[in-house]
């Protein structure tokens, strides 16, 4: 068997931590999960972990960040059927994808931000790995604004963080009933909303115009 470089050795024994990181966060939670036990579950000492994670907000961030690329890197394969025929909808069923490939982790992350909110400078933090996330979005929405000649009436960061916000939101409603929106119906849901939005301009431009 070929022997590791350091730097080999290095990157998996990260790659170990992480993994044992995300399998105790999701089985407990993100304020319940100790240091400590992950490095029971990797088969590490404590010293092996704080050797590279100064604490358990910097094993988070960086499990975050891993995924936050690798969700990059998925949907920047998607972008090319997305801008071609792909919809809002089917932005959301790619995201919900990912969900249900790691059930909880929606909650988790949500937990976490919930935490940092309490922590200016946690929250700082957070937001710079959440706003590659919304900037990866948001161009896949150019894209598509680009393919139907649409000229966005906001700009797609926007519209990105308030596809962000409706799938937690969604997620949340399922954690309070499991029959809560389904992504099936999220699309003609919002196609609903929208026109409930528009209505009240058109009434007072009809009342306006007799």
């Amino acid at each position: 068997m070929e022997r590791l470089s350091r730097a080999q050795q290095n990157d998996r024994n990260r790659a170990l931590l992480l993994a044992a990181a995300l399998r105790v966060f999701l089985a407990r939670g993100y304020h319940a999960a100790t240091l400590e036990q992950i490095a029971d579950e990797a088969g590490f000492s404590k010293g092996a972990v704080y050797s590279r994670f100064g604490s358990k907000a910097d094993m988070f961030l960086a499990l975050l960040t891993d995924r936050i690329a690798v969700r990059a890197a998925q949907n920047a394969s998607a972008v090319a059927e997305l801008a071609s025929s792909g919809t809002v909808a089917g932005m959301i069923e790619l995201a919900w994808q990912a969900e249900r490939a790691t059930p909880g982790w929606r909650l988790l992350v949500t937990e976490f931000r919930v935490l940092a909110a309490r922590d200016p400078a946690l929250n700082r933090r957070y937001a710079t790995a959440h706003a590659t996330t919304v900037d990866g979005i948001a161009s896949v929405l150019s894209a598509m604004a680009e393919r139907d000649g649409i000229s966005l009436a906001v700009p797609a960061r926007r519209l990105a963080e308030l596809l962000l916000a409706i799938e937690t939101g969604i997620a949340l409603e399922q954690l309070a009933s499991p029959d809560a929106l389904d992504i099936p119906q999220a699309g003609s849901a919002l196609c609903q909303l929208a026109e409930l939005l528009a209505a009240p301009a058109v009434v007072t431009h009809q009342v306006r115009r007799t």
